[in-house]
């Protein structure tokens, strides 16, 4: 049976501070972070999320034409994004914004009038 023996070595760095663990090790340079998890808005999430959305209401509104279904989405996200101070739930907001203005545009479009850039036209009855 064999014993720990100390020799000089072992106890000089026994006697040296142990390291405080890595909850106590600083941020690694260089990722912008400081520390800390982002907060601020993804913006590829957004795209993607306001891009799906973007196809799923062009074909509930295919009576629209698809450019004035993408306007609505961009013009909606757009507007809450200049007053929205919390962001994560920006683009759902925004859909739902959309859908509301489209649900409007749809109703018109059935009775006969077109809404383009915030302009009301009648549109001729079909001979």
């Amino acid at each position: 049976m064999t014993t720990h023996v100390m020799t000089e070595y072992s106890r000089s760095t026994a006697d040296q501070a142990r390291p405080a663990g890595r909850h106590a090790a600083p941020a690694p340079a260089g990722n912008g972070l400081d520390g800390s998890l982002p907060t601020g808005p993804n913006h590829i999430l957004h795209a993607r999320v306001l891009a799906r959305a973007t196809q799923r209401l062009q074909t509930k509104y295919a009576a629209l034409e698809q450019e004035v279904v993408r306007s609505a989405v961009s013009a909606a996200y757009r507007e809450l994004d200049r007053t929205a101070r919390l962001k994560t739930y920006l683009p759902t907001l925004a859909v739902h914004r959309a859908e509301n203005t489209l649900r409007g545009l749809a109703a018109g479009a059935a009775e006969g009038v077109t809404h383009r850039e915030g302009l009301t036209e009648a549109v001729p009855a079909a001979a």
